[in-house]
Formats: C-alpha cells, sequence, structure tokens
C-alpha cells in the first residue's frame, strides 16, 4: 500500500469522502485504502474549489482494520493543493480541539493517523 504503519497501532482499513458541494455533481463518494490515497483525492478536488466561497465541503468516514471508525467533515480550500496528510492533520487538529470531551490522547495513540509532515 506504500504507506509505513506506525508500529503497534491498528492499521487504516479505508476511507469514504463524499465531496458534498463543489464544480462536479454532487455529492460525489470515492472510497480509498490509503492515507496517501486520501491525499490524492482532496488535492485534486482542492484546484476546483470556487475562489469566492473560499472552501467545500467534505464528509468522511475513516475506517480501521479493528472496525472502529471516526466520521467528521472537512472544509477544502485551494491551499491543500499544497498540503501533505490533509485528513490526518484535520483529525489530530479536531483532536486538539476537543480533546476535554474525549479521551483524544488514547484515540490518536491507538491508531495509525499520521502527523502532518
Amino acid at each position: 500500500m506504500g504507506e509505513k504503519q506506525e508500529r503497534g497501532k491498528v492499521a487504516l482499513k479505508g476511507v469514504l469522502i463524499t465531496r458534498k458541494n463543489g464544480s462536479v455533481r454532487c455529492p460525489y463518494d470515492v472510497v480509498v485504502g490509503t492515507w496517501e490515497e486520501t491525499d490524492t483525492i482532496l488535492k485534486l478536488w482542492a484546484k476546483t474549489v470556487h475562489g469566492n466561497a473560499g472552501f467545500e465541503t467534505c464528509d468522511f468516514r475513516v475506517v480501521f482494520e479493528d472496525g472502529n471508525s471516526y466520521s467528521g467533515t472537512h472544509y477544502l480550500m485551494q491551499k491543500d493543493c499544497f498540503q501533505r496528510n490533509i485528513l490526518p492533520a484535520h483529525i489530530h487538529r479536531v483532536c486538539e480541539d476537543t480533546r476535554i470531551g474525549w479521551d483524544a490522547e488514547e484515540f490518536l495513540a491507538r491508531y495509525d493517523i499520521p502527523r502532518a509532515a
């Protein structure tokens, strides 16, 4: 799959990304199997984000090998064309912002979600 799993962490099984709005007929679903493929799709979509709106909405569901999942919404912007680990970075930011409401540190320690480069 081209990605190095962090030792002892639960691996990614797949990601469903739903483009909720944008230049193509929406919603538009894509299923990928690696974080690298997730970046490829999000970068492709980011290239067509309308400049006036500033962002487009993408819902996602990340499924791990143990059957657990994580769902959310990412607001895709044109600048995402130049980022790495777009979705993992988003997940880390959300965990940091919401860590009081749940055990985000345990979640990040258990699952293989790369840090932004």
